[in-house]
């Protein structure tokens, strides 16, 4: 990345590669940096993205890793087409709904502080807990009669093209982890899509579903698991587990997972994929429950963050004799990165030897799956355990 570490007011463009164009528009897009309100502009073989105003130099550390350069510049771009532009018709239906409602407040602050993204599960949008959220907004909204609400939500719904409206809350801090997503719009919160190629349905006012593991889900369905017997130690509506049976062509998936409300969902979606025969549903607390499977696993995926290092112990003896592949999952400050990844190896390590397993085990691969906060990363450390007395 080129230019000042502290990124002028006066830069709205961001510039790459014409063959990186579509890698940095899913990431600006994905980080809330991109302006879809302006097209993006093609010079000789570079590609000029807009940025958003208003965003600050530390969401731009999202750029730090990229394989190739980027350049800020200042640039003037063309306006993109509303049809296409759901920012745009969200901010366009938000002014009419003020304008309506509440045509003599000031509400120029209200419309900048619109929610810039969200997520899409079948025709439920889920707007961030920060929607509408803002002391402004908090202020005006607690003014409204239910029927001025519901055409907010209703405006806001039919602007991003959805059915249904929601708004994210904190995870509980029960057992269960249990999302606490609030329903603005529709009559439950039952919802049925396709993730490459895999089929979900769950309840998204009960359970938490991360789009932005999307890529992660990928990498996994990608990796050959043929004849494998593998162990998901927190399946929770099958993020993983699915695209393992489905995709990878596992063998035997053993799915373990607690919460009743995640267990529908992965039930739902194991007789909708047609995997019955395929994932084996352990409903509890995977402490007692993981034992019944030890020495059967050729891979164990430890997917739950912050942290799965309560389970590794349990993961080590999961896996056969002859050892086999292990998927930690884990939040780390980017600066640890490294120092976490060989700290990591060197516990598997004194764990495999507890429990006299004479083994190699060494990093195969570090994903960075995405940015979890400022200066914080989910990442995956893929670890390869070989026997030694093979």
């Amino acid at each position: 990345m080129s230019g000042s570490d502290s990124i002028s007011a006066s830069y709205n463009a961001l510039a790459c590669p014409l063959e990186k164009g579509e890698t940095l528009h899913l990431l600006l897009d994905e980080h809330d940096l991109l302006d879809s309100g302006w097209r993006p502009m093609r010079r000789g073989e570079t590609l000029l993205l807009p940025l958003r105003l208003g965003v600050v130099p530390e969401q731009f550390e999202v750029l730090e890793n990229l394989s190739f350069e980027v350049i800020f510049s200042q640039e003037e771009f063309e306006k993109a087409e509303p049809s296409n532009n759901p920012h745009a018709a969200l901010q366009r239906g938000i002014e009419r709904w003020l304008h309506v409602n509440f045509a003599s407040e000031e509400l120029g602050a209200l419309i900048s502080q619109r929610p810039h993204k969200w997520e899409r599960l079948g025709d439920l949008i889920v707007l961030p807990e920060q929607a509408f959220a803002s002391s402004e907004w908090a202020k005006l909204l607690n003014q409204c009669s239910e029927t001025q609400l519901e055409s907010l939500w209703r405006c806001v719904t039919e602007a991003l093209s959805g059915g249904r409206l929601a708004r994210q809350h904190s995870i509980a801090k029960d057992t269960f982890r249990s999302s606490q997503t609030e329903l603005l719009l529709g009559d439950n919160g039952w919802v049925e899509f396709l993730d490459h190629g895999v089929r979900f349905g769950f309840d998204a006012t009960q359970v938490m579903f991360s789009s932005g593991n999307n890529t992660e889900r990928r990498r996994i369905g990608n990796i050959s698991m043929n004849g494998e017997v593998v162990v998901d130690a927190y399946a929770g509506v099958g993020y993983y587990a699915l695209h393992m049976a489905h995709r990878s062509q596992a063998m035997l998936v053993h799915a373990f997972e607690m919460n009743p409300h995640s267990i529908e969902g992965l039930q739902w979606a194991i007789e909708a994929n047609g995997l019955k025969d395929k994932i084996i549903v352990h409903q509890g607390d995977n402490q007692q429950l993981l034992p019944l499977i030890y020495g059967q696993a050729d891979r164990c995926h430890l997917g739950l963050l912050p942290s799965t290092e309560r389970v590794w112990g349990h993961a080590i003896q999961c896996l056969k004799p002859s050892g086999g592949w292990l998927h930690i999952h884990m939040n780390v400050q980017e600066k640890d990165i490294e120092n976490w990844k060989e700290e990591t190896l060197e516990e598997l390590r004194n764990l495999a030897e507890a429990h006299e397993r004479n083994w190699s085990i060494e990093s195969q691969h570090l994903e960075k799956v995405k940015w979890f906060s400022p200066r914080v990363r989910h990442v995956v450390l893929d670890v390869y355990c070989q026997s030694r007395d093979a």
